[in-house]
């Protein structure tokens, strides 16, 4: 099978799940038998709910599993997307309204605008997203369609201290693992990481392995 772009993946029941950005689709590859091929999405570049091969995506950016559904990071319409991990149902949207509709308006439901966020994770009983080009890290409650800023300030830059406080500079990738939220902070070539409990935010220090 010829790839497109594929820029995540999220694993379920031996189902690999992957954003093919370049056909504004998800694939799905089974593990057990190794038949790969389209999941969601028409490959029309939109947002458009609906059954699952009559859905627009928008170039699909990151997936995470939660609660047993499939969200979708849907870069190029600024939204969130969630569809069903068994094959039936429809895709819908979680907040985003459309192609060109782009912000940074925390809220519930329609009134949230973000801008062109990437990575999504799930962790402490959150849903933490990188809002990239907001420079900003945001909560997305779900059931509630709700979205709001955890962590940094629009403009860029690289601060640590406070979450409030704090920049980044385009963050790209997140992952939570004990307590601890990493972000991979692609402009400023550094991987910064919030401690839950206490919101403060530092840079992670690389050492070379051969040191």
């Amino acid at each position: 099978a010829e790839l497109a772009s594929p820029w995540d993946l999220a694993l379920f029941n031996q189902r690999l799940f992957i954003a093919m950005a370049g056909t504004h689709q998800i694939w799905v590859l089974d593990l057990v038998s190794g038949a790969i091929g389209p999941y969601a999405g028409s490959g029309a570049e939109g947002i458009r709910d609906g059954p699952l091969d009559e859905a627009h995506l928008a170039q699909p950016s990151g997936l995470v599993v939660a609660d047993e559904r499939l969200l979708v990071v849907d870069s190029e319409t600024s939204s969130i997307r969630s569809l069903s991990l068994n094959g039936r149902g429809e895709v819908t949207t979680v907040v985003g309204t459309g192609l060109f509709d782009f912000g940074d308006v925390d809220g519930c439901a329609d009134v949230v605008r973000l801008q062109h966020p990437l990575g999504i994770t799930v962790g402490e009983g959150r849903v933490f997203l990188v809002d990239t080009f907001n420079n900003k890290v945001k909560v997305i409650e779900i059931s509630e369609r709700r979205v709001w800023t955890f962590a940094g300030d629009v403009m860029a830059g690289h601060i640590d201290g406070a979450k409030e406080d704090a920049r980044f500079h385009e963050p790209g990738g997140i992952g939570v693992a004990n307590g601890v939220l990493f972000i991979a902070d692609t402009n400023n070539h550094a991987i910064r990481r919030v401690q839950l409990e206490t919101g403060r935010v530092t840079t992670l220090g690389i050492c070379d392995i051969g040191e």
